[in-house]
């Protein structure tokens, strides 16, 4: 069957944005299955290997989260700067290196030390450079983008660790965390290096596979259109979505992280715990895209709010179960909104403030979010040693409503940055070709003697090709003296 040529160019260029979402997607992927999800897995060897208390190795984790938010912060200026693969490969050799002295702690302060290398390389590599490719590289289908690359984090955990974990308990995390870096740094590379572009426009492209003009009389292209990253953090929607955001994913969190032991508890079964964590995470993996596709078509400002009740309703129906099967359905129901809030955080701000600063604007938002993620779990337990799992889960049930009302007053977004022109000074000024630009009127002056009583005449605008206009006439003075005045004359070019 013969293709046209100019649908297979369109289908080319469609590919294209596929195949860097395809890298994205590896990204998260081993980011999480190797480093996220593993921490447990690490820490857990750390008590039985190293003797370390619960306390400790819990602490260890704190330090991760706060370095790795930390660092997102500032990734976020590194990315706009330099080419986000050379970001990514920064975070994977830092990374690389914690994973691998990982398996040198025999001390709590240099558990403290390696957790926080390992974290400043997790937050190189993770969220923040990744979701800025996806919002380079999509526009009009963004929110099924980013559904499907991060359907990659929820993959690494259920994939990758239970690989891990096997191993390590077969053998030492001493022997096996240097082999697992060099696994790590392999994957990653090949994943960045093979499939990711920094923008759409180093291959000739514009965001959803469009193609650049190659007109040499057209402006050139500016910097992509978005709100200056000063101005998007002091306004009401950043302040009050952020705000939000922590308290419903604090809550959200809480839950994740303790729902082995809550399922094992109420049922007494760890078999029944394993599976609920299970179905928790392809629950989301699945939501995640029918959110993704949902997106497309109603706005992400009711779609979240919905989302945010529907986790206020599991997490209810989660401190009331008593039976196995009340708990699978109180999973299926956080499930179906946890895996779509951490995917629409970032659909928000991208659609908020535009591409421009969006990896300053994302990062800030994850280092606020970390008061979420370490503060969620600790509350948790600590209701849970001093009443029961019951007072827990209402806890974070009331503190995702109150994440949702807080929330709701964030209103719509301005995007003033669709119809703002951008400072002169960040454009580039237009240049056009010698053939486009205007060919002067040549111009012949000569002079002639004015006799006594005519008048003067002046020349009417610019004097080129212009009309002339009857003066005032002499003075006296001006009659008497005897003076030669310049007429102009105007020759047309051939």
């Amino acid at each position: 069957m013969n293709v046209p040529v100019a649908t297979a160019e369109r289908s080319q260029r469609f590919v294209r944005g596929w195949v860097v979402l395809a890298g994205v997607f590896g990204v998260m992927m081993i980011t999480s299955g190797m480093v996220f999800y593993a921490l447990g897995a690490f820490l857990d060897a750390f008590v039985d290997e190293q003797g370390f208390s619960t306390g400790l190795a819990g602490a260890g984790v704190g330090i991760f989260l706060l370095a790795s938010g930390l660092c997102g912060y500032y990734t976020g200026k590194l990315v706009n700067r330099f080419d986000a693969r050379w970001v990514i490969t920064a975070g994977t050799a830092v990374s690389t290196i914690g994973m691998a002295l990982l398996s040198q702690v025999r001390s709590g302060w240099q558990m403290f030390v390696v957790m926080t290398i390992f974290g400043i390389g997790f937050g190189l590599c993770g969220l923040v450079p990744t979701t800025t490719l996806v919002t380079r590289w999509f526009e009009r289908r963004r929110s099924v983008a980013m559904a499907i690359s991060s359907t990659g984090l929820s993959l690494g955990g259920i994939i990758l660790l239970p690989q891990m974990s096997v191993r390590i308990e077969a053998d030492t995390l001493i022997y096996w965390a240097p082999r697992f870096a060099v696994v790590y740094c392999v994957l990653l590379l090949i994943s960045t290096w093979f499939f990711l572009r920094a923008w759409p426009k180093d291959v000739g492209l514009l965001p959803d596979g469009a193609r650049q003009s190659s007109d040499p009389g057209e402006t050139p292209t500016g910097p992509p259109p978005g709100t200056p990253y000063q101005q998007a953090i002091r306004t009401r929607f950043f302040v009050f979505t952020a705000i939000g955001f922590v308290l419903v994913m604090s809550s959200q969190v809480g839950a994740i992280q303790h729902m082995y032991k809550f399922t094992g508890d109420r049922l007494g079964l760890e078999t029944a715990a394993a599976g609920a964590v299970q179905v928790l995470a392809g629950t989301s993996v699945v939501a995640r895209i029918c959110g993704g596709i949902a997106a497309l078509k109603v706005s992400l400002r009711w779609l979240t709010m919905v989302l945010m009740v529907v986790q206020v309703v599991g997490l209810c129906l989660l401190a009331v179960a008593g039976s196995g099967l009340a708990i699978l359905f109180g999973v299926l129901v956080l499930g179906s909104a946890m895996g779509n809030l951490l995917m629409l955080h970032p659909l928000i701000l991208a659609d908020a403030f535009g591409v421009r600063d969006y990896p300053r604007i994302y990062g800030f938002g994850s280092l606020l979010m970390v008061s979420g993620l370490a503060g969620g779990p600790f509350l948790t337990g600590v209701l849970n040693d001093a009443y029961s799992y019951r007072s827990a889960f209402f806890a974070l049930a009331a503190i995702a409503a109150v994440g949702l009302v807080i929330y709701s007053f964030a209103g719509n977004p301005a995007r003033d940055y669709l119809t703002a022109p951008a400072p002169e000074s960040e454009w580039a000024a237009p240049i056009r070709p010698r053939s486009a630009r205007p060919t002067p009127t040549p111009v012949l002056t000569a002079t002639r003697h004015l006799p006594e009583g005519v008048r003067q005449p002046v020349l009417a605008g610019n004097g080129i090709n212009g009309a002339l206009e009857d003066a005032a006439e002499l003075d006296e003075v001006e009659q008497i003296r005897d003076r030669t005045a310049p007429a102009v004359w105007a020759v047309e070019s051939a």
